[in-house]
């Protein structure tokens, strides 16, 4: 009966969202009409006035033409009669001029430039947003609940009409990513961030492609810088990820005064695998002086969001006494908690003291059960064809 009502109460939900989604919809069409947004807004343009590091003061043809946020673009013809163009973003809007964040040291005073407005909220801003992305215009349409067919006609003819718009292209790469076409996906990433390079959910995906994606598309160095640029902009995902790699010279050197770094903003922000790690690193004085009092406590802070690696290590620090009293007992229960979780070495770690009667009456068949238990969860994890491991927890 509760698997029904559940369902029910799922198919409600669904239908409730569908319903949202088909009226916010309407709403950006008529938006979009009232605010004149099409193919054919005229194009704005200016003039470079001043230089400083990274940023520029540009004269507007028109005042109060552009916002916070648009995109701006130069276009220079090289040496070899080429266009190299740069791209930046208005960082500021002043009375006749505008602030630009820009690559300032490739520009001269004089320059044109062209002003390339945000993109309204249509079709593909409903279907298809990004959970987690800056630029989302939409509530964020998990994978699971993508409409694939539709979201990817949306995407592309988002696309048609804004060529240049970075979250169309974001859009569409996770659109192929969870159509398991992952080169394309690699390609449109790399698209939106030519156009935006502060773009923090399309380096941390393109970043996870680059790490674990099909063996020829793994590129483990530019996962690692992918990542860090995604971590500087605060995005929370990445920080976890770049401080491992560091730790384990992942992509590059060992740096544990890095991956430190990264534990300590992701721990403080909640993360329970960056909590663990931080932990580990005060035990084991990686990239930071020891310290068993902080390593006990982001152990334990770790074990109360409920991540069994640190359960598993609490229960080692009470078998061998590490900044504790030696408590068998206490050990065999983090044990427990965490083999429920299905963490194998505390699988392994319960299963030896049933064997030796530590912490609990001796019992040697349920010690062989957690044992082949173990190595039937090591097998299986063994032939999942997993690309590698990122996390190299105890």
């Amino acid at each position: 009966m509760f698997t029904a009502k559940g369902e029910n109460y799922k198919t409600r939900i669904i239908i409730m969202t569908k319903a949202r989604n088909k009226l916010i919809l309407a709403s950006s069409f008529f938006l979009t009409a009232v605010l004149g947004y099409s193919e054919e807004t005229p194009e704005v343009k200016g003039i470079i006035l001043s230089l400083e590091q990274d940023k520029a003061t540009v004269s507007l043809e028109v005042a109060g033409s552009v916002k916070e946020g648009d995109r701006v673009r130069v276009d220079k013809i090289t040496s070899k009669d080429e266009v190299e163009t740069i791209r930046g973003e208005v960082l500021e809007v002043l009375e006749t001029d505008a602030l630009v964040r820009i690559d300032s040291s490739r520009l001269e005073v004089g320059e044109s430039t062209r002003f390339i407005p945000t993109a309204p909220m249509i079709e593909a801003d409903i279907l298809a947003s990004i959970p987690n992305d800056k630029f989302s215009q939409s509530d964020a349409i998990e994978d699971e609940q993508l409409d694939r067919r539709a979201s990817l006609a949306a995407c592309r003819s988002a696309l048609n009409e804004f060529p240049e718009e970075p979250r169309f292209h974001a859009q569409l790469g996770r659109l192929l990513e969870v159509l398991e076409k992952p080169a394309s996906a690699i390609l449109t990433y790399e698209r939106a961030l030519e156009l935006e390079p502060d773009y923090p959910v399309a380096l941390h995906k393109l970043a996870s492609l680059r790490f674990f994606g099909p063996e020829e598309l793994r590129d483990l160095e530019a996962s690692r810088s992918l990542f860090r640029r995604a971590a500087e902009l605060d995005f929370d995902a990445s920080m976890p990820v770049i401080g491992s790699m560091s730790r384990d010279a992942s992509g590059g050197d060992r740096d544990y005064a890095a991956a430190v770094h990264w534990f300590q903003i992701a721990a403080s922000k909640g993360n329970p695998y960056s909590q663990n790690a931080l932990a580990q690193c005060f035990e084991n004085y990686w990239g930071i002086e020891q310290d068993i009092r902080k390593a006990l406590l982001w152990y334990r802070s770790s074990a109360e969001l409920d991540h069994a690696p640190a359960m598993w290590n609490l229960g080692r620090v009470f078998e061998q006494g590490i900044g504790v009293t030696v408590n068998e007992r206490t050990a065999f229960d983090w044990y427990g908690k965490a083999a429920e979780r299905g963490n194998l070495d505390a699988i392994v770690s319960l299963g030896g003291f049933y064997l030796e009667g530590r912490g609990i009456d001796k019992d040697s068949n349920v010690a062989l059960e957690l044992f082949n238990d173990a190595s039937e969860k090591e097998m299986r994890k063994r032939c999942a064809n997993w690309p590698m491991f990122i996390f190299k927890e105890k």
